[in-house]
This record gives C-alpha cells, sequence and structure tokens, in this order.
C-alpha cells in the first residue's frame, strides 16, 4: 500500500510541478497569476498533503496572507505571488516554512540578477516576476524531500 501512495504522491507531485511552471509562465508574461490557477494549485496541494499522511499547515497559510498583505498594500509585492507563497505553505511544516522562505528569497534575488542583466528594460516597467522564484523553492524543496 505504501508503494500505491508513494506512486500517487509522485504524480500529483508531477502535476504539481507542470501547474507551477504554466504559473510562472503566466507571470513573466503578463504579471498576473491568475485565480483560477491557484484554485487548481490548491485542489492538487490537498490530496498532495493527505497522500503524505499530513494535515495541512492552515496556520502557516493565514500567516504568510497576514505578515505580507502590507507589502501588496503598499505596491511591493503583488497579491497573486502572496496568495502562492499561502497555498504552497499549506504543504510545509513550520520548519519547513521557515526553509522554504529562504529558498525563494535566495532564488529571488538569482531571477531579479538575471532580469537586470538580461531584460533590464522589462524589470524596470514591469517588475520581477516574483512567481517564479516561489515556484522554484516549491519544486527544488519537495524534490530534495522525495529523495
Amino acid at each position: 500500500m505504501d508503494n500505491i501512495l508513494q506512486g500517487l504522491a509522485y504524480i500529483d507531485f508531477a502535476i504539481i510541478t507542470c501547474l507551477l511552471l504554466f504559473i510562472s509562465w503566466q507571470d513573466i508574461l503578463l504579471r498576473v497569476i491568475s485565480n483560477s490557477s491557484l484554485i487548481v494549485l490548491l485542489c492538487l496541494i490537498v490530496p498532495f498533503i493527505a497522500i503524505q499522511q499530513r494535515v495541512p499547515n492552515i496556520v502557516a497559510a493565514l500567516t504568510v496572507i497576514i505578515v505580507l498583505f502590507p507589502l501588496f498594500i503598499y505596491n511591493i509585492m503583488g497579491g497573486g505571488d502572496i496568495k502562492l507563497m499561502a497555498v504552497l505553505s499549506l504543504s510545509f511544516s513550520w520548519h519547513q516554512v521557515a526553509d522554504f522562505f529562504f529558498i525563494i528569497i535566495f532564488l529571488g534575488g538569482v531571477v531579479g540578477l538575471v532580469g537586470i542583466i538580461f531584460f533590464r528594460q522589462s524589470v524596470r516597467e514591469r517588475g520581477i516576476p516574483y512567481g517564479v522564484p516561489i515556484s522554484l523553492a516549491f519544486i527544488l524543496f519537495n524534490a530534495v524531500v522525495f529523495n
């Protein structure tokens, strides 16, 4: 039975990865993370957590929204980015959430640096598509956890 659950977790993770790549592409092109994509992601994350016999970290997700909401109000961060982090935070324990955010910050710096070097005009006009480092952090973190 454990092999079946492990297989289902891999399949769900593969689908989540594809959706996160789509969200990243959407964020790069439009600088928008659609609510419909986030709802589909939520519908995939909950079974992903359940298959691993864990409980969604609802407190972490609400904390992300509450703490980062002022960044949205002051136009420092997009609302879609905050919602994406909240949905993905559901799948992590408290210790893992801290690691997840550290990886986001590191990858955000890399994406920002690449953006400034190669896409300076676009970054100046439209900002950094932060959905990319958020998605990559989730994918990399879970790829390491699975192996």
